[in-house]
C-alpha cells in the first residue's frame, strides 16, 4: 500500500510541475508581445524628442561640451550649457 501512495505522490507532483512551467511560459510570451494591432511601441528618444531637429516644439542648438565633443540640445538648455563653460557652434 505504501508503494502505490509514493507513486501517486510522485505522479502529482510531476503533473503539477508541468502545468506550473506552462503558465509560467504562457505568461512570459503574453508579457513579451506587443499590444495586438499596435505595432511596436515608439522608442523613447521619439517620444522625449519628438521629430528630428525639435525638441518639445524648440530648436535645437549645436555646443561644444566641455571643448571636447560636439553636442545638440534644446534651446532651453543651451543656457545651462553655456553657464558651465560650453560654447556656441562645433568643437575644432
Amino acid at each position: 500500500m505504501k508503494k502505490r501512495s509514493s507513486t501517486l505522490r510522485i505522479a502529482f507532483t510531476a503533473v503539477l510541475a508541468v502545468a506550473l512551467t506552462a503558465t509560467l511560459l504562457v505568461s512570459v510570451v503574453a508579457l513579451a508581445a506587443p499590444p495586438p494591432g499596435k505595432g511596436k511601441p515608439p522608442t523613447a528618444a521619439k517620444q522625449q524628442y519628438g521629430p528630428a531637429g525639435k525638441q518639445y516644439g524648440k530648436t535645437k542648438v549645436t555646443l561644444c561640451h566641455k571643448g571636447k565633443k560636439t553636442i545638440t540640445v534644446g534651446s532651453p538648455a543651451a543656457r545651462a550649457h553655456l553657464r558651465h563653460g560650453d560654447t556656441l557652434g562645433s568643437c575644432p
